[in-house]
């Protein structure tokens, strides 16, 4: 990659709470009061932080199926700026298909669910430092991710690909078109990796998050936008002027859809969770929750 160019962005902390980690730096909200029924919505929750995350440790025996039973609560990150999979509605409750399989998950364990919407970039080493549970982020089971944390079977597939302005559909429409143009993603997702292997020739943008992203791209600071296909179909929907562009973007099949994260050598979650996974997909619940999640951010216009 000939330059890689990240922009920094400042995150606010909550009045009254501050927590410092050597990865990240959040603020958390307080847990909901209903158990078992409840999602939780830390606008910035706490990366490392042990009053808010209320998590024991790094010790994967304290994250067990009856080691959270045990505790009442189910720990999870995400950031929510990932619609269809998890985004904010009108009031600012995280809400989307991650989201209702996180509940679906704290329901059959028994236990008060808490979501920690923090920077991507925080959320699996929150779980391998013992911070949270899970992380159901719209993760892909890369390589990389599997040798730090475990990772589930997949609960929903989907390609990659590349989002460009329609006007530039046929500017863009080859490999070498793109050599020497600015191509923008999320920092830390699976598609900087595959840009970086696969477009090396083009510059890279690196932001916090998509949606900023996608503002790049409506104003012609970047070429195209890396992102799941899933997504891309989801901003068409919302954003006027944007098409899948023609130039494809590959993918491993082993790791082209989501998964959840838990820490290395928590066999007695991963299999409760692979256990869940199959039978929710089975009985068309996943689908129905991702039906409902992307009705719900087409009606939002969300971004």
């Amino acid at each position: 990659m000939k330059k890689v160019t990240a922009l920094l962005t400042a995150l606010t902390l909550a009045v009254g709470l501050a927590a410092c980690s050597a990865q990240s730096t959040s603020t958390a909200s307080a847990a909901p009061s209903d158990a078992a029924q409840s999602t939780s919505t830390a606008a910035s929750a706490s990366a490392g932080s042990e009053s808010a995350a209320g998590v024991v440790g790094g010790d994967p025996a304290e994250h067990t199926v009856e080691a959270i039973k045990a505790r009442g609560k189910l720990i999870v990150t995400t950031e929510a700026t990932y619609p269809p999979f998890e985004f904010q509605d009108e009031n600012g409750e995280i809400i989307g298909l991650d989201a209702k399989l996180a509940q679906a998950l704290a329901d059959e364990l028994g236990v008060e669910l808490e979501i920690q919407n923090i920077d991507f970039n925080s959320v699996v080493t929150e779980v391998q430092a013992g911070n949270a549970d899970m992380a159901i982020a719209g993760l892909s089971p890369t390589p990389e991710r599997k040798e730090s944390v475990e990772m589930s079977d997949l609960y929903y597939g989907g390609g990659q690909c590349m989002l460009v302005l329609e006007e530039n559909l046929d500017k863009y429409a080859t490999k070498e078109s793109l050599a020497g143009q600015t191509l923008a993603t999320q920092k830390g997702a699976i598609q900087q990796t595959l840009m970086a292997e696969q477009f090396p020739d083009s510059e890279a943008l690196l932001l916090p998050k998509f949606p900023q992203c996608i503002a790049e791209l409506k104003t012609g600071a970047c070429a195209a936008v890396l992102i799941d296909e899933v997504s891309a179909k989801q901003y068409m929907e919302t954003t006027e002027g944007l098409a899948i562009g023609k130039v494809p973007v590959e993918t491993d099949p082993a790791a082209n859809g989501n998964a959840i994260a838990v820490m290395k050598g928590n066999t007695d979650l991963l299999e409760f969770i692979n256990e869940k996974i199959a039978a929710y997909t089975e009985d068309g619940s996943i689908q129905t929750w991702f039906d409902e999640a992307q009705e719900k951010a087409s009606s939002m216009g969300v971004l």
